[in-house]
């Protein structure tokens, strides 16, 4: 019988490891304790040569130095405690702090799915249909003309924390794991107009990763579950 053409080629490399077969060297651990761990203040986007990081640099001056250089930046949300221009001044500390209003009142697609969602303006309207607007408040008429204008016309917010594409965050995992919203978002229920106040880059996560505590979701399979956390595609599908 006539063998095809590569035929030999092919059963060869059906033999052998495909790391062999591909040139690669396999590298294994003795012991898994020994793996290399990812150092707390060292994983930000930009090398420390293009910086110029000093040594003695804490993580936070390290997330400033990379992250908030417009030439190195990846995220486009608000600068870092800066309240911006919204198209109504919401008062986070009047509803959530004052009334005591659960976040995911508003924000119900937080633990629901990958984004936190804005509410429609018919679910301010709930409430605010039966709150008299006067003079003395300017932002429930600004809420009042929207409802009006439109019959429920999506109001302009402008995003404060927005992550770069490359970015897979969901909020779901993270609100049923018992992650609070103030652990990324800050105090809101002590803000007016809400302000960004982690850099949120990949530093910032992983150190959180490593550190928070998965005994409550996961048990005796917390290491492991802290290691997938590490891997990229967590994050980067």
């Amino acid at each position: 019988m006539r063998s095809l053409p590569g035929a030999n080629l092919v059963f060869a490399l059906m033999t052998v490891p495909l790391w062999a077969a591909v040139g690669c060297e396999m590298n294994t651990v003795a012991n898994p304790a020994d793996v290399e761990n990812f150092p707390i203040g060292s994983k930000n986007l930009a090398p420390n040569s293009i910086v110029d990081i000093p040594m003695d640099a804490s993580p936070l001056e390290v997330d400033k130095m990379t992250f908030f250089r417009e030439d190195l930046s990846v995220a486009i949300g608000a600068p870092l405690d800066e309240p911006i221009e919204q198209p109504i001044a919401f008062p986070h500390d009047k509803h959530a702090g004052l009334l005591g209003m659960d976040c995911q009142y508003c924000h119900s697609s937080a633990r629901k799915g990958q984004h936190a969602g804005i509410p429609p303006t018919q679910l301010c309207m709930g409430c605010h249909a039966n709150i008299k607007v006067t003079e003395d408040r300017p932002e429930l008429q600004k809420l009042a003309d929207f409802w009006a204008d439109g019959k429920g016309e999506p109001i302009p917010w402008v995003k404060v924390h927005d992550l770069p594409d490359f970015v897979y965050f969901n909020h779901k995992r993270h609100v049923a794991g018992g992650v609070q919203c103030q652990e990324c978002h800050g105090q809101v229920q002590e803000m007016g107009v809400a302000v960004r106040v982690a850099s949120l880059n990949m530093g910032w996560c992983l150190d959180c990763h490593a550190q928070h505590d998965l005994d409550d979701s996961y048990g005796t399979q917390q290491e492991l579950r802290r290691s997938e956390l590490k891997d990229c595609w967590t994050c980067h599908k």
